[in-house]
């Protein structure tokens, strides 16, 4: 059944690919990343550019429809551009993380890290929200895809805030173990 081996890329703009063309977006890297290991997969890209957490849970219901084997829930970044409090973006992720476990879709967390400038404690508790429900849902986790591309300039756009080709093949190589790891642990 050609669904079993999908993997739903649900998130925003560093899913979709903001200013790149489709096969330089991070679904189409990462499946090629895991065709060439001898993975039969099919990465669905559905990435909105600018969505939060509390955008993702309303539009659970397609990545739900699609039954896939695996989903990258890769959220959080524009929460903390937006000042979500880290609780609320906790609670949204939680409750996708609910949908898909109920769905047996096996989820991925892409967690992201809260840049400095957004004051010390507002940081520590936001940072905190992946690795918690990590823990508490039993799921693999990248803790910061943010991480893989930002601080080094020859990786981002000219906005130095998202991906550009090279940025983006960063993040699909540190996604593409975690993966790869889920699809053997469900097939």
């Amino acid at each position: 059944m050609a669904s079993a081996r999908t993997i739903a890329c649900f998130g925003d703009s560093l899913t979709e690919g903001f200013g790149l063309v489709t096969k330089h977006a991070l679904p189409a890297v990462l499946e090629g990343l895991l065709r060439e290991q001898g993975y039969d997969v099919t990465c669905r890209n559905m990435g909105v550019s600018g969505e939060t957490s509390e955008d993702g849970l309303r539009r659970i219901k397609p990545v739900l429809k699609l039954k896939p084997c695996v989903c990258i829930v890769a959220f959080g970044a524009n929460d903390f551009f937006l000042g979500t409090e880290p609780g609320e973006t906790e609670a949204n992720l939680a409750a996708m993380l609910d949908g898909l476990k109920a769905c047996n879709i096996a989820p991925i967390l892409a967690g992201v890290a809260c840049f400095p400038e957004f004051g010390d404690e507002y940081k520590k508790q936001f940072d905190a929200v992946f690795p918690e429900l990590a823990r508490r849902y039993a799921i693999p986790l990248l803790p910061d895809l943010l991480g893989t591309y930002l601080h080094d300039p020859d990786n981002t756009l000219i906005d130095q805030l998202h991906p550009n080709e090279q940025g983006v093949r960063n993040m699909a190589r540190a996604l593409a173990p975690i993966a790869a790891k889920v699809l053997d642990e469900t097939a």
